[in-house]
């Protein structure tokens, strides 16, 4: 199994899939294989997705996560066996897409003031400036901050689907970054770990935005994702158009921003009664 799954993660990253695609697909297959006994190549379609129901119904798996899983196997099977019919018999689960979740700026400024490292603060009001991925937050450099010649952006490398994008850079944090570059020295990577030069780590990152919300006194669940989630509406209620917002996202689909729309106070703001417009 192991030389399977060496072959494997070459494959994918000769194809330039990305890291998180590799650990996520590798997984599913081993988790197959482990699950059944046997490799993967003497398994049936019916075998499959009796390991496909046992991660929905008995380990509670969300239809994202199963999602994940059977382009995995999907994947092994279509490029590495080259068993299309088989490929093609594994069903994607049911999507059950629900709204993104946002909170109020006052309560965004509370996780803000729960920061007792600046440069978490710092840290935290980037991402909500911005929009970034925790993914792209870590991979930060010191010099994708571009402000000669009068530019005020940030580059994103390598984000999601390997593409690169430029977003835009708050003048409040650019003020910010300075200081904490005064303050903290990094090097390399804007954000750096225990050792300098090296990135931070996400789930450094993700606890240090948990100990930001206990100590705010919300009684809520906000992770990383959420503060993305609140730039995008708040753009989009401060005027930001849509299409705009899509390509500061790094969304390939206009669809998938459009969703904001729906968490924002923009139909409401802009809509009016049309009684009240009888003369």
């Amino acid at each position: 199994m192991t030389s399977i799954i060496s072959y494997l993660e070459k494959r994918m990253r000769i194809s330039n899939r990305s890291e998180a695609t590799v650990v996520s697909y590798s997984r599913a297959v081993i988790k197959l294989s482990e699950f059944h006994g046997v490799l993967p190549k003497d398994l049936a379609i019916d075998q499959i997705i009796d390991f496909l129901w046992y991660l929905q119904h008995d380990q509670g798996l969300q239809w994202r996560t199963l999602k994940i899983y059977a382009a995995g196997l999907r994947y092994y099977y279509q490029e590495m066996l080259l068993d299309s019919a088989l490929a093609s018999q594994i069903p994607y689960p049911k999507e059950k897409p629900s709204l993104p979740k946002v909170i109020s700026r006052e309560e965004l400024q509370q996780v803000f003031d729960g920061c007792i490292n600046f440069k978490h603060k710092v840290m935290f009001r980037l991402i909500y400036s911005v929009g970034l991925r925790r993914t792209e937050l870590v991979n930060l450099r010191l010099t994708d901050i571009e402000t000669k010649d009068g530019k005020m952006r940030i580059r994103i490398c390598n984000s999601k689907g390997g593409k690169d994008r430029y977003t835009i850079l708050s003048h409040t944090i650019l003020l910010e970054l300075r200081d904490y570059v005064v303050q903290c020295r990094p090097k390399r990577y804007l954000f750096n770990g225990r050792i300098k030069g090296t990135p931070m780590s996400k789930g450094g990152v993700r606890h240090a935005l948990l100990m930001a919300v206990k100590r705010s006194g919300l009684d809520k669940n906000i992770n990383l994702h959420t503060l993305r989630h609140c730039f995008a509406s708040h753009a989009l209620e401060d005027g930001l158009t849509i299409k705009t917002l899509q390509y500061l996202l790094g969304h390939q689909s206009i669809h998938t921003t459009l969703i904001y729309l729906h968490i924002s106070d923009i139909p409401l703001s802009k809509a009016f009664n049309p009684l009240d417009r009888w003369s």
